[in-house]
């Protein structure tokens, strides 16, 4: 299985692998050139760079495709010191974080100790969560059936009754029958067999096998959009609530920016950009003081009207804000340089854009923080960028491994403060 990071290039010619080149069958590379390049809502995760090689895109994660080849593609935030294990740990550490997941694995030391793809790690961070709700029992429901019973239990349906043409000693009836095969078992079951059929881990096929058989009464789902729309909310099953995420994750990569598509097997990629965004609002919100409160691509304002109509709604990443003010936090997966030539490779659109976030959501007096990650040539900024005498812009970097950009709530720590003196 090849590891490659992100804007790799894949060829069918026999090179030297290396984290930004490798080598894969034909049968992949037609697979990858056919579904990669997108069509409708999916986005493209590969480009044609010439007949026989492709390049990724910024994409991260597991593909696998139909002849059983793996590319694991790990994000591209160094560029010297690349340490394998370190960043397949961080890749997991950003998803577990980004969608709430709280894993029983106190750590990724298996990861690096049997170097295993990240997908076998969550595939065996589900197998956990299913023991373990298989230990503490599973919860029993009520289904309702439509059946023909020769004597009278459950409700009478009058209607079919009438409507029946022969075997009239016979009565059609709703059933309510207590049993396990309710919606969020049959989604276990499901992802269980998922693990099972998918995954290359001899232990993880193993432990598959055998909760396969412990679950051997509750039926697969025949539908895994509608019963992961019909898994219920309440106290009586809090012990549901670690494994459905980590389901999520395994089947059809239901995840809100996950890629949807053709992909077989044990098979997850993630948009960088997204994930980044979610990664840093994730660890925002969790350094947050009492009294503070963080909200997710708040989304009440539009940039302009025409007549009674609104145009172009703005969705800055993050608005954090107290009782007597607010911040607008942008996160941005690119890496910043040194080069006062290229403006440090700030873009100007994204600073247009941060502007109409100020002026609409800060009604033009405050500080806005845009984060990059946090690499060794980020730019010494002597102070933040100033739209006017009342609205900055302060560009931090983030560091991705402390999960933390302090100067940020310095910054509101410092007004904070300014207010108290007043």
């Amino acid at each position: 299985m090849p590891t490659v990071r992100e804007f790799a290039r894949l060829t069918t010619r026999q090179v030297p692998s290396s984290l930004d080149r490798a080598s894969i069958s034909a049968s992949a590379f037609d697979w990858l050139l056919r579904y990669g390049r997108g069509d409708g809502d999916d986005f493209p995760f590969v480009q044609i760079a010439s007949p026989d090689t492709i390049s990724l895109q910024n994409y991260v994660g597991v593909i696998e495709t139909p002849c059983g080849t793996q590319i694991e593609i790990l994000p591209k935030h160094v560029s010297e010191t690349f340490d394998v294990t370190r960043t397949r740990s961080l890749l997991i550490t950003m998803i577990t974080e980004s969608v709430g997941l709280k894993p029983r694995r106190a750590g990724n030391a298996d990861v690096a100790a049997f170097n295993v793809p990240m997908t076998e790690w969550f595939a065996g961070a589900f197998l956990d969560e299913a023991s373990e709700l298989i230990r503490r029992g599973l919860r029993s429901g009520y289904t309702t059936s439509e059946t023909r019973e020769p004597f009278l239990r459950g409700r009478l349906d009058v209607a079919r009754q009438i409507r029946a043409s022969g075997g009239l000693h016979r009565f059609s009836v709703h059933l309510d029958e207590y049993s396990l095969n309710r919606p969020e078992n049959r989604i276990m079951r499901s992802a269980v067999e998922h693990v099972a059929r998918n995954t290359s881990s001899p232990e993880n096929w193993r432990r598959a096998r055998e909760l396969s058989t412990l679950l051997g009464d509750v039926p697969e789902s025949g539908n895994i959009v509608a019963d992961f729309g019909r898994w219920e909310r309440g106290r009586q099953l809090a012990d549901y609530a670690r494994a459905k995420p980590l389901a999520e994750l395994l089947l059809d990569n239901r995840l809100p920016f996950a890629t949807a598509g053709d992909h077989r097997g044990m098979s997850m990629l993630f948009p960088m950009e997204r994930l980044f965004e979610r990664y840093v609002f994730s660890s925002v919100a969790g350094s947050l003081k009492t009294g503070f409160k963080a909200m997710w691509q708040p989304s009440r304002h539009l940039l302009c009207s025409l007549g009674a109509e609104e145009w172009f709604r703005l969705k800055p990443d993050m608005l954090v804000l107290n009782e007597a003010r607010r911040w607008i936090i942008d996160a941005k997966w690119k890496r910043l340089n040194r080069d006062r030539n290229t403006n440090y490779g700030l873009a100007q659109s994204d600073f247009y854009q941060l502007f109409a976030y100020g002026q609409k959501y800060l009604e033009g007096s405050g500080d806005m923080f845009l984060m990059y990650p946090g690499v060794d040539e980020f730019p010494a900024l002597p102070g933040p960028f100033e739209f006017s005498r009342d609205l900055r812009l302060h560009v931090l970097p983030f560091d991705m491994h402390l999960r933390a950009a302090p100067t940020w709530l310095s910054v509101i720590g410092s007004y904070d403060n300014q207010e108290s003196a007043a």
